[in-house]
């Protein structure tokens, strides 16, 4: 149980990175080169690594998760 706690806290914190981001960037746009929108935003403030560390440690989670849900008995 505590490994499931661990892989749900892993895939809330990398998920509560992905939606600040999505938030700020909805509330601050950016146009990088006339590439605009989301993938725009990441460019021109430099948090592409802050957004794929993110994505990482969100799916780190889940699989963390699914490991001690459906294997683990």
């Amino acid at each position: 149980m505590k490994k499931m706690f661990f892989g749900a806290m892993l895939f809330f914190s990398g998920f509560l990175g992905i939606l600040s981001l999505w938030i700020t960037s909805i509330f601050k746009p950016w146009s990088y080169n006339d590439i605009t929108g989301f993938h725009g935003f990441l460019l021109g403030t430099g948090t592409m690594p802050l957004f794929i560390l993110s994505c990482i440690i969100c799916a780190i989670g889940l699989v963390v998760c699914s490991i001690e849900a459906f294997f683990n008995r």
